[in-house]
């Protein structure tokens, strides 16, 4: 659940100051919001001003956003909450990207929870700055504030009406305290004029104009363009390598070898052909001779993965979740029962946009230009393949095509970050092709679902009896795996009316 800290004055101004001239007002999002960490995740005590509302002398407002835009909306419907409780006419909102700092920002994009984590905190920040320039506007005219409304970015009084922009007041509104966020007064739904009505999305101009700068956008100075050979088969290991064809494909720079990685960033280690272009080292890799041990995985099929479900299905499992007695409601004579089995395959996510890193390794620092849902997390991956202090590494968020979670993952991230490390200097993005992104993502989980339920007499849910076996994601983060009520959704709180 997102919650709303109460910024003291010391705090404000010291922010406020460093700001310039400007209203800002900081307010928590929780990490909770987002979707789960990694056990291995820094822990740490959440800190009040993981975003920010700036407003300028020139009636400009802007949301430092940790979210991330994969097309989901986010850049439009934050702001579009932030601008109700703060009526300011929506041509004066704008965004920004917030810096890759975890202690400050509110970082991470996933479980569709940008929104609704953001709801409350975003408006209670709206209100509060809408409430400081009331007063701050008040003061001026030496009334009361409960003669002053705010309205399309000024505040107004009396009749006839006389008004300050709000840009015109944020030195004084800066000098008042700050409201209690968690009392302070919010509009009435009633009377909502942004959210709920139709407007532009941000972003949609430069995207349809091709003004938008995706990762796979990214072109910073000497950039250099890699693509990777891994091993066809999940678990499988590099034996050896010869670079003498792939070399000698005109564009070619490099071939350098990586690393599998375990537990985290999870990725498969490889051959990286690094080149001046993607045609090129796409045509390094085609002609490069590489032998794999294939590992243990090579004997699994879908056939096989299907008898294990049937074989977990017979023998039970642990139970998570338990209301009533389904089991006695099914047995009863007047109950009319269905059953039911269920099995999905595995999915690729499919992004729109297949994965990209581009990253420059320096000896003082690094920087990187990513599409990624979870730029905290990349950032340490950076750091740890850089061998830096994560506040070494700078992670410039770009817009990205599609996310769907498969961008959570920050496999991508330690592959470019392994091939930079071994080219100093320079910046090379590690380019995934379509094929490269359908054979080695990360998948929706496989699985087998048996369902029972019940009905009485009057045709009213009596029982519901759900048996779900599967491959899992949650076992990456935790080794309980599914048998941690609080990973996947049967730990969720959604219910059944």
């Amino acid at each position: 659940m997102a919650t709303a800290s109460v910024v003291n004055r010391r705090e404000f101004l010291k922010t406020g100051a460093a700001g310039g001239a400007a209203l800002v007002i900081g307010f928590h999002l929780s990490p909770d919001a987002f979707a789960g960490q990694a056990e291995d995740q820094e822990k740490k005590t959440p800190n009040p001003f993981d975003a920010w509302v700036r407003i300028t002398p020139d009636n400009r407002v802007t949301l430092v956003l940790g979210k991330s835009e994969m097309g989901q909306g986010v850049y439009t419907s934050l702001p579009m909450i932030l601008a109700e409780e703060l009526c300011v006419d929506w041509k004066q909102v704008h965004v920004e990207q917030a810096p890759t700092n975890p202690k400050v920002y509110d970082l991470g994009t996933g479980g569709s929870g940008s929104v609704a984590g953001s709801w409350l905190p975003l408006r209670r920040a709206g209100a509060a700055a809408r409430e400081m320039l009331i007063a701050a506007a008040a003061k001026k005219w030496e009334v009361s504030t409960d003669t002053c409304k705010a309205k399309d970015g000024y505040v107004v009084h009396g009749h006839p009406e006389r008004s300050f922009r709000f840009g015109e007041l944020i030195v004084d509104a800066a000098k008042l305290p700050v409201p209690n966020l968690n009392t302070v007064p919010l509009k009435n739904s009633n009377d909502f004029t942004v959210v709920g009505h139709d407007t532009h999305r941000f972003e949609s101009r430069a995207k349809v104009t091709g003004a938008a700068k995706f990762g796979i956008d990214s072109r910073p100075p000497g950039l250099l363009v890699a693509v990777v050979a891994r091993c066809p088969v999940f678990g499988g290991t590099l034996v050896s390598f010869d670079a003498a064809k792939a070399k000698a494909v005109p564009g070619v720079r490099d071939v350098i070898s990586f690393e599998t990685k375990g537990r985290g960033a999870s990725t498969t280690g490889g051959v990286a052909v690094v080149a001046d272009n993607s045609w090129a080292a796409m045509q390094g890799r085609k002609a490069l001779e590489v032998k794999w041990d294939e590992g243990p995985a090579v004997k699994e099929s879908s056939e096989e993965l299907h008898k294990q479900f049937l074989a977990n299905a017979a023998k039970g499992g642990n139970v998570l979740r338990n209301e009533g007695d389904a089991d006695s409601a099914l047995a009863s004579a007047g109950a009319k029962k269905v059953e039911a089995t269920y099995e999905f395959p595995f999915a690729a996510h499919a992004c729109m946009e297949p994965m990209n890193c581009t990253v420059q390794i320096r000896p003082d620092g690094a920087e990187a230009w990513i599409p990624t849902q979870a730029p905290q997390w990349a950032q340490a991956v950076i750091a740890e393949a850089a061998k830096l202090p994560p506040e070494k590494v700078i992670v410039n968020t770009t817009l990205m095509g599609g996310g769907f979670g498969r961008r959570y993952q920050a496999d991508f991230v330690m592959e470019a970050a392994q091939v930079a490390a071994k080219s100093p200097g320079k910046p090379v993005m590690v380019l995934w092709t379509r094929e490269d992104d359908m054979q080695h993502g990360f998948y929706r989980p496989a699985s087998y679902h048996k369902m029972q339920g019940a009905v009485d007499a009057n045709g009213n849910l009596a029982a519901w009896k759900h048996f779900q076996t599967s491959t899992s994601i949650a076992a990456k983060w935790s080794q309980k795996g599914m048998d941690d009520p609080g990973l996947g959704e049967f730990g969720s709180g959604a219910t059944i009316p």
